[in-house]
């Protein structure tokens, strides 16, 4: 659901404000879940102030860090073919493209959105508001990777939360687990709002659990999703697992999950 402006000309302003949509849903998601994990779900499954709570919040700002970070890199890396010079012995293998008015290589696509080509383009990403392509595909990657461990590591803990006073109430719960939002309207209570924000972890946990499998998946097989979806079995940039790696992650791969501002130079274009 992107929301198309014309009267702005400033390109990046632009992007921002066609996906306001989708940003603001992950800027009033990621800090509400933190706030609901943090302040009222740890207190009340691990004693205040112990180890085992400062442990928890070491693990919650790690894995906030990561996933803001990822997201801001992944949404200002330039990716695409403005302004860089590329280089090539042989381009018989390159097109030109009608639109940007110049020679792209191999991989590179235009994306209509972005109205830019982009290099090794994998997919227009809603939630970075732009393309991700070779130059941002790691924090991709990664974004989905820590948001997946975060719905995994919140809905344990949610679990236990919410069984501590959740009732049966004559099979009347399950409603609430099946329709959620009707459930919180009607009840307007914090049982069926506690119920509603657990449903939309497991939810997100499915997603993003799905993309960074399907897109990881990818990445081993040195493939990008229009390579995908045309069918393309031959696996012609296949360098082996590490090299397929190293080609999205950089030299420091094995390092770049630790932080995005990890500096994992990638092979040259």
């Amino acid at each position: 659901m992107l929301i198309k402006i014309h009267s702005v000309k400033n390109k990046n302003l632009k992007r921002i404000l066609e996906h306001i949509v989708y940003l603001a849903i992950i800027f009033i998601l990621i800090p509400g879940f933190f706030y609901f994990e943090l302040c009222i779900v740890l207190p009340v499954v691990v004693e205040e102030w112990t180890f085992a709570h400062f442990i928890h919040l070491m693990c919650a700002t790690f894995l906030l860090v990561n996933i803001v970070g990822n997201m801001i890199y992944g949404m200002f890396t330039n990716t695409t073919i403005k302004g860089r010079y590329l280089d090539s012995f042989n381009k018989c293998d390159w097109t030109v493209c009608s639109v940007c008015e110049c020679l792209r290589p191999p991989r590179a696509w235009h994306c209509n959105t972005c109205d830019i080509c982009i290099l090794k383009r994998d997919h227009h990403c809603t939630f970075f508001a732009s393309c991700v392509g070779y130059f941002n595909h790691r924090y991709f990657i990664l974004f989905t990777l820590y948001i997946f461990i975060s719905m995994v590591y919140a809905f344990y803990y949610n679990v236990k939360f919410l069984a501590t006073f959740i009732t049966w109430n004559h099979g009347l719960v399950i409603i609430k687990f099946i329709f959620p939002l009707a459930s919180f309207v009607i009840d307007f209570s914090k049982e069926s709002l506690y119920v509603f924000l657990v449903v939309i972890n497991f939810i997100i946990g499915i997603f993003s659990g799905f993309l960074f499998f399907y897109h990881f998946n990818n990445l081993l097989k040195g493939k990008v999703v229009p390579e995908t979806k045309k069918g393309r079995n031959q696996l012609l940039y296949n360098r082996g697992w590490k090299a397929n790696l190293i080609e999205v992650f950089g030299s420091r791969w094995y390092l770049t999950w630790i932080s995005p501002f990890m500096h994992s130079p990638l092979p040259d274009a």
